[in-house]
């Protein structure tokens, strides 16, 4: 953010009833505090997501390979391949 008015007026925008409720009363201290903690938390989460989407393709990915590679192997035992068949 450019500025600390727009920076206040956007997060404002954030807040619900809920969160003024949990947020009055707290010093300017225990409010960073408090987002640090949320902020860590969200970034674990991105990361805890990413890690599993990951392990995720990873899967996917050898199945793949090992689709082709049984494929391959049938096609060579059916005929040779073009680049085979030149060198015969």
């Amino acid at each position: 953010m450019k500025n600390d008015t727009t920076t206040v007026i956007v997060v404002r925008n954030f807040l619900t009833p809920i969160d003024e409720i949990l947020l009055t009363g707290r010093s300017d201290e225990e409010a960073i505090d408090d987002s640090m903690a949320f902020s860590i938390q969200s970034a674990t989460s991105v990361s805890s997501m990413a890690d599993r989407l990951g392990a995720r393709a990873n899967i996917c990915n050898e199945k793949i390979l090992g689709d082709h590679e049984r494929l391959m192997a049938k096609l060579k035992r059916r005929r040779p391949l073009p680049s085979e068949a030149s060198r015969t």
